[in-house]
C-alpha cells in the first residue's frame, strides 16, 4: 500500500470508528427506507453515509471499499433523480453492499485488507439499474412492492430529520489503554494500527470531559488545603480542637468531591444503547423473510444510556432472545388471521432507566408459552420428573426454558432447536450482575424482561456479616430489613419460612450456606431458647420473587467495586464476585438471583422428600 495517509495509524483507526458507526446507522435507516421509499430525507442520509465511507476510503487509498461504495452509490443517485424504484432486489443489492463493506472493514481492523472477488456484487449492482423500468416523471408514486413476508420498520417516538453532515458536532475520541496488548511502533503496517477499534476508542461529548477536568480541579484544591493543614499541624500553628475542626471539613468536602467525580468519571463510559439497537431493524427483515414472516419492529428508549462495557456485552443476549421471538413466538401471516389477528406480527425492543437500574424489554405478539408444553417436554428430555413437575408453579415451568438443552422445537434449524441461546441469555446476564424473566400467555405473546446494573465499575452494597465473616448483597435487590422474632421462623414440608406481615417468605440462612462455624438454631431445636429472641433479616427481592436471609449484623451501606471470580469458582451460583475491604479483606459479593434459586430448589427438595 503506497498512499502514505495509509500508513498513520491514528488516520486508519478514526476512520475505522467513524465508518462502523455510519454502517450501523445504515442497517436501520436502509430498513426503514424499504418501507417508506418516498422519504428523501432518509434517503439522502443514507447517501451520505455511504458517500463518506467511500470518500476517506479513496482518501486514504482502499480500493476495494471505493468500487463498492462507487457502484452502490450509483444505484442510490438513480433512486435519488426517480430513474429506479427502490424495491425488494434494490435492497437486496444494496445491503450485499453494506455487509461487503462491513467485512472489508472488519479485515482491515483485524490485519489489513485482502483479495475480494467483487465482480458478483458489482454486476449484481448493476443488474439492478440496467433491467428495471424507470417510472415516469411526476407520475403517482409507484405501488411498493411487498412480498408477503416483507417486514416493517417503525421507530417510536418518530426521530426527527438529522441535520446536514456539516453541521453535526463531532464529539471528542477518547483512546483506551488496552489491558493485553503491546503499544505498536510508529513504523507499524495499516493492518496493525487498527486491530480491535471498538475496544480502543470511544466518543465522548466535550461537556462530560468538561465536567471531569472541573472536579478533577476542585480535587487539587482540596489537596492542596490538606497539605496546608499538614505544615501548620507540623510547625505548631493550630491547636488540636482547631485541627480536629478543619479535618472534619476538609474530609467531607473529600467525600463530596470523590462521590462527584466518581459519577462523572462513569458518565465518560455512558454511551446511548442505539449502538446497539440499530442492528435489528436488519436482522428482523433478514430473518423474517427467511422463515415468510411479516413482522414490524417497534424501538423505543434507544437514547438510555448505560456503560460501554455493558453495551458491548449485552448485544448477543440480545440478539438470542429476538431471534426466539421470530422463531416461536411470532407465528405464519395465513395462521395469525386465522387466530383473527393481523397478518403482520409486532416486536417491541423497549429500553429504559429505573433508579441504578436499566431495564430492556423484547415482547411479541405472538402465540405465547404454553406451561404445559414446557413440562412435558422437560419431562421427556428428562430434566425432571413427573412428581417434581407437580411442584412447580406456571412461572416456575416457564422458567425451565432457561435450562441447558431446552428446546420446544420439533426438529433442529438454522435457526432453534440446537437446545442453545436461552440458557446462554441467563448465565451472560449473571455475569453482568443482571436477571432475566419472562412472562407470557398462550394465545397473547411473550415479553422477557432484562435487568442490568447502569456500569460494572461501582455496585452499591448492603454489608452484612454472619459470625466473623462480611458479606455484600447488591443495594438494587434489597427490599427491606427488619427484625424478627424466631418464633415466626418455621418449617413446612422440610423447609424453612418467615411469616412477615401475613406474607410467608422461604427462608435462607447464611450461616449454614456457608457453613459457618456459628450457624443460628433451628426451630424446634434444644438450642433455641428463648422464643423471643431477635435476629436480624434482610428480604431480597428479583423479578417478583422474594426470599428472606438470616444474618448476624447489618453494617450499613457502601460503594464498591466488584471483581470477577476465577473459573475454579465460577459454577458458585450464590455468589456475583468479590470486593476488597478497606481494611484489605476480600468480601463475596452474593447473587441474589442465585440465592432465590437455592431457596427455590431446596423447597422442591423439602416438598419431595417430606
Amino acid at each position: 500500500m503506497d498512499n502514505e495517509f495509509a500508513q498513520d495509524p491514528s488516520l486508519v483507526r478514526d476512520f475505522l470508528v467513524e465508518s462502523e458507526e455510519l454502517l450501523q446507522r445504515m442497517d436501520q435507516d436502509m430498513v426503514t427506507l424499504e418501507s417508506a421509499p418516498n422519504d428523501e430525507e432518509l434517503l439522502n442520509r443514507v447517501f451520505r453515509a455511504l458517500h463518506t465511507i467511500k470518500g476517506t476510503a479513496g482518501f486514504l487509498g482502499f480500493e476495494p471499499l471505493v468500487r463498492v461504495g462507487h457502484s452502490a452509490e450509483d444505484v442510490l443517485n438513480a433512486v435519488r433523480r426517480g430513474e429506479l424504484r427502490l424495491d425488494r432486489r434494490v435492497m437486496d443489492a444494496l445491503l450485499a453492499a453494506r455487509d461487503q463493506l462491513g467485512h472489508m472493514l472488519k479485515d482491515l481492523g483485524q490485519g489489513g485488507l485482502q483479495q475480494y472477488q467483487l465482480d458478483a456484487l458489482l454486476a449484481q449492482l448493476h443488474e439492478v439499474q440496467s433491467t428495471q423500468a424507470a417510472p415516469a416523471p411526476q407520475a403517482e408514486p409507484p405501488a411498493q412492492d411487498v412480498s408477503p413476508a416483507q417486514p416493517e420498520l417503525r421507530i417510536l417516538p418518530a426521530e426527527p430529520p438529522a441535520p446536514p453532515e456539516p453541521a453535526k458536532p463531532q464529539p471528542l475520541i477518547v483512546e483506551e489503554s488496552p489491558t493485553s496488548k503491546t503499544a505498536e511502533p510508529p513504523s507499524a503496517q495499516p493492518k496493525n494500527a487498527g486491530t480491535q477499534p471498538s475496544s480502543q476508542t470511544m466518543r465522548v461529548d466535550a461537556h462530560k470531559l468538561d465536567e471531569l477536568i472541573n472536579l478533577i480541579g476542585e480535587l487539587v484544591l482540596e489537596r492542596n488545603r490538606l497539605v496546608q493543614l499538614s505544615r501548620d499541624c507540623s510547625s505548631g500553628k493550630l491547636s488540636h480542637d482547631d485541627l480536629d475542626s478543619f479535618l472534619a471539613q476538609s474530609t467531607a468536602r473529600l467525600s463530596f468531591i470523590t462521590e462527584e467525580l466518581q459519577t462523572a468519571g462513569l458518565k465518560t463510559r455512558m454511551v446511548p444503547i442505539e449502538t446497539v439497537f440499530h442492528r435489528f431493524p436488519r436482522l428482523v427483515r433478514d430473518v423474517a423473510h427467511s422463515l415468510q414472516k411479516e413482522v414490524q419492529l417497534l424501538i423505543r428508549g434507544e437514547d438510555t444510556e448505560l456503560d460501554k462495557t455493558m453495551v458491548e456485552l449485552i448485544a448477543d443476549p440480545l440478539v438470542h432472545l429476538v431471534r426466539n421471538s421470530l422463531d416461536h413466538g411470532i407465528e405464519r401471516p395465513e395462521v395469525r388471521e386465522r387466530s383473527g389477528k393481523p397478518r403482520q406480527g409486532t416486536i417491541r425492543l423497549e429500553a429504559s432507566q429505573e433508579g441504578d437500574q436499566i431495564v430492556i424489554s423484547i415482547s411479541d405478539d405472538g402465540a405465547g408459552i404454553n406451561p404445559d408444553r414446557v413440562g412435558l417436554k422437560a419431562i421427556e428430555m428428562g430434566l425432571l420428573t413427573p412428581e417434581r413437575l407437580r411442584l412447580l408453579s406456571p412461572r416456575e415451568i416457564l422458567d425451565l426454558i432457561f435450562l441447558p438443552g431446552f428446546s420446544t422445537a420439533e426438529k433442529a434449524s438454522e435457526l432453534s432447536g440446537r437446545g442453545v441461546g436461552l440458557d446462554v441469555v441467563r448465565s451472560n446476564l449473571k455475569r453482568l450482575n443482571g436477571s432475566v424473566d419472562i412472562d407470557s400467555h398462550p394465545g397473547t405473546g411473550t415479553t422477557f424482561l432484562l435487568r442490568l446494573p447502569l456500569t460494572l465499575a461501582i455496585l452499591p452494597v448492603l454489608l452484612v456479616s454472619v459470625a466473623e465473616e462480611i458479606y455484600a448483597l447488591p443495594l438494587r435487590s434489597v427490599v427491606e430489613t427488619a427484625q424478627v422474632n424466631l418464633q415466626h421462623v418455621h418449617r413446612i414440608e422440610g423447609s424453612e419460612v418467615l411469616c412477615l406481615r401475613d406474607e410467608t417468605l422461604p427462608l435462607l440462612r447464611l450461616a449454614q450456606l456457608f457453613d459457618s462455624d456459628a450457624a443460628l438454631p433451628v426451630p424446634g431445636a434444644p438450642s433455641s431458647s428463648a422464643a423471643g429472641h431477635a435476629r436480624k433479616v434482610v428480604i431480597l427481592g428479583v423479578t417478583g420473587r422474594r426470599v428472606a436471609l438470616l444474618v448476624d449484623r447489618l453494617l450499613g451501606q457502601e460503594s464498591t467495586v466488584v471483581r470477577p471470580l476465577g473459573t475454579h469458582l465460577h459454577q458458585c451460583s450464590s455468589v456475583a464476585g468479590a470486593s476488597i475491604s478497606g481494611d484489605g479483606r476480600v468480601r463475596l459479593v452474593l447473587d441474589p438471583a442465585g440465592l432465590i434459586a437455592t431457596s427455590q430448589n431446596s423447597t422442591r427438595a423439602g416438598r419431595a422428600f417430606a
